[in-house]
């Protein structure tokens, strides 16, 4: 009998960012009925080590800790994995030796979205440092001819308190002080750098602000990119596909 399409998430990083992409998958999803839609297993962990505080700081590397949510997730069946973390993206490479299950490239399908979608993008990226200071969005982005900008220092510190502040994100917070602090990060783009298209490069961000084509700021209107959005778009497409193929839909 053929085995169906079983998606593999490494969640936790944070536990909001995994739910939300996990209903945005459940909303990409064409099914009408509980059977329609496809397997899918969650590997939460938010015990995982911040990694950003690893880039940035030289503190505990989670490296193992992923491989070893990703291995579970291999044991058990998946046939794709993906990560709701932008930052966790940067120590893929490592895992990806020792693994055979392949990972779905969340930072890849936003920028092939947005190349898609947009005619002359110039890219204003909000993300974490740890993101930042990896470059997997930029070299990503300079390998496909997309011009990619990021804040500047005293903007860049907005963007960290809006994810990782007092009254931030990852505090639980998705209005007030941490919006108030994104919107500065992203009028400076939109304004310094004549950025057209925002990408939202941390999966707390999207709690904050959602996706759209026509958001109103600095005197203009530009898009809002959901890498998340984008991502559980993608892996239900791809799990329709797969199982049609196997003749388990």
């Amino acid at each position: 009998m053929p085995k169906p399409f079983k998606l593999g998430l490494i969640g936790g990083l944070g536990p909001a960012a995994t739910v939300d992409l996990f209903n945005k998958i459940v909303k990409a999803t064409p099914a009408k009925t509980d059977q329609e839609h496809f397997k899918l297993v969650i590997e939460e962990n938010p015990q995982t080590p911040d990694r950003t505080a690893c880039l940035l700081e030289g503190k505990t590397d989670p490296t193992i800790c992923l491989y070893h949510s990703a291995k579970r997730l291999e044991e058990d069946g998946c046939d794709a994995i993906i990560i709701p973390c932008n930052t966790a993206h940067a120590f893929l490479p490592y895992m990806k030796r020792y693994l055979k299950v392949p990972f779905v490239d969340m930072q890849q399908a936003a920028l092939e979205d947005i190349a898609t979608r947009f005619k002359e993008p110039r890219i204003g990226l909000l993300a974490t440092s740890g993101t930042i200071k990896t470059g997997i969005y930029s070299k990503k982005a300079e390998a496909m001819g997309l011009p990619l900008f990021t804040p500047d220092e005293e903007h860049q510190k907005l963007v960290m308190s809006a994810i990782y502040g007092p009254q931030g994100a990852k505090a639980g917070f998705t209005e007030g002080v941490c919006r108030d602090e994104l919107l500065s990060a992203a009028e400076y783009l939109v304004r310094e750098y004549a950025c057209n298209v925002l990408i939202l490069g941390c999966t707390e961000l999207p709690l904050i602000l959602d996706e759209t084509d026509e958001f109103p700021i600095a005197d203009t209107r530009v898009a809002i990119v959901d890498p998340t959005a984008v991502l559980a778009r993608k892996v239900a497409k791809l799990a329709m596909s797969e199982n049609k193929k196997r003749g388990t839909r």
